[in-house]
């Protein structure tokens, strides 16, 4: 670290430019910071001085377009004013004393059983901080961690890219859907060989749908496979129905009623077949950006909510 020059660039005017950015205008850039737009234009002309380059291209009609320079420095700058905010709030050391918005995201089959919890304890620890959510599925949820689109998500802890940092929280085990008028309705557990002759009703997502599928090819079976989903609740519907049988990975403790769906959740007995095995339910976050204080919070409350993994240092 060089400390021989003062550095030219402010704080100020980093911020001008990261509200212009996300804006896309000058004229909203002004009225967000109740400021004149002249005043944020003269801001960000001398951070475009000292960067030495145009961090935008500024059209009447379009608005403001980033250019290569602008897009990093714009990723740079997010860095520097949150490490600022940390910094001024470093004395107060609590979580309570955390503000700002937060944006996780959450795999859309495990978004009714960890969201609501998640929010609730979150909210207890750190009042201040205003969490968003997104639902989505592996891939799209990973590329906007990796984007920073989002700052943490909870995925299974399967796939997942190496440019990812990850801490199990908790397992989900493989159960067997059936109707609740199924012949095996009233079995303790249920095995591949007493279904390989169902029609499945596939949940149709990965990793969770390459798992089940190989499932099947371990065991020296082909399914046959009536419907596919990504939703859980179709799936829940079809089973309901009669359409068939699902496999799907589960938190029963955290699940509601499968009473009053029709359908009944049935141990899968499948011993020694590892791919029957409990996947790891992970809080996920980059690997190569420093996680900011309110999403450092969101994975420990996490690791201490569900009581599985160390928090990350």
């Amino acid at each position: 670290m060089n400390l021989d020059s003062h550095p030219r660039l402010t704080l100020r005017q980093l911020w001008h430019f990261v509200v212009a950015a996300e804006a896309g205008t000058m004229a909203e850039a002004a009225r967000r910071l109740h400021m004149a737009p002249s005043a944020i234009s003269m801001s960000i002309a001398e951070l475009e001085r000292i960067v030495g380059s145009d961090l935008a291209i500024k059209r009447r009609a379009k608005g403001l377009t980033l250019t290569a320079t602008g897009r990093t420095v714009l990723g740079q700058a997010r860095v520097l004013l949150e490490l600022a905010g940390e910094l001024e709030t470093l004395g107060q050391g609590t979580r309570a004393s955390l503000r700002g918005p937060l944006t996780v995201g959450c795999f859309m089959s495990l978004g009714p059983t960890i969201i609501p919890t998640m929010l609730r304890a979150f909210a207890e620890q750190c009042p201040e901080v205003e969490v968003d959510f997104v639902e989505g599925y592996h891939a799209d949820l990973q590329q906007a961690l990796l984007d920073g689109s989002i700052d943490a998500a909870f995925l299974y802890g399967a796939e997942i890219s190496p440019s990812l940092s990850s801490a199990p929280v908790t397992d989900s085990e493989l159960y067997v859907l059936i109707s609740n008028e199924h012949a095996l309705k009233d079995a303790d557990s249920v095995s591949l060989a007493d279904i390989a002759e169902e029609p499945l009703v596939l949940f149709d997502a990965d990793p969770i749908s390459r798992r089940i599928l190989g499932l099947f090819e371990e065991a020296g079976m082909t399914p046959t496979v009536r419907h596919r989903s990504r939703s859980y609740a179709t799936v829940r519907s079809l089973v309901g129905s009669g359409r068939g049988v699902a496999l799907l990975f589960q938190q029963p403790e955290l699940e509601a009623p499968y009473q009053e769906l029709r359908v009944v959740l049935k141990r899968l007995d499948a011993p020694g077949m590892p791919g029957a095995a409990p996947v790891p339910v992970s809080v996920v976050w980059p690997r190569s950006t420093r996680l900011n204080a309110r999403a450092q919070a969101w994975v420990e409350v996490a690791s201490e909510l569900f009581a599985h993994a160390t928090p990350p240092v």
